[in-house]
């Protein structure tokens, strides 16, 4: 029989992508990734929106652990998106993990608006593993 502490931490994961593609990457990935390479410690439940104005609408449903957020989409880009997040009033801010392939300007404007970490596109699974256990670890001061 298992015990409390053997089942796995769930990490709610708000993923912001317009190509549904690179979401199931991303979602595929995570999951593979935390299997293989956390042995099954982490377990995802992702939550995914295509556009920043459905993340927002999103948000008044779910508390998500991290958000993992394109730069470039339409509606609302992630930096608009990252502003409004970061006015709202939170108990600890959401860790945010902005990724695209827009180069220096979307990093940039990312990292202004409030991303923790920000990633280029085509992406790397293991950076986007490797940045979200670092978020989950040190958690963001309020």
């Amino acid at each position: 029989m298992q015990s409390e502490t053997d089942h796995p931490r769930i990490v709610r994961v708000l993923l912001v992508e317009d190509n549904p593609h690179v979401a199931e990457l991303i979602t595929d990935g995570l999951d593979g990734a935390a299997r293989r390479d956390l042995n099954g410690r982490v377990a995802f439940i992702f939550d995914v929106v295509g556009d920043g104005q459905m993340a927002l609408d999103r948000l008044n449903e779910i508390d998500p652990d991290l958000i993992i957020l394109d730069v470039y989409m339409p509606v609302m880009d992630g930096a608009a998106f990252l502003r409004h997040l970061r006015a709202r009033p939170q108990q600890s801010p959401t860790p945010v993990i902005a990724l695209s392939a827009g180069g220096q300007a979307a990093r940039d404007s990312a990292m202004s608006a409030g991303a923790d970490v920000f990633l280029d596109k085509p992406l790397r699974l293991n950076e986007v593993m490797a940045a979200a256990v670092r978020l989950l670890s040190n958690p963001r001061p309020a």
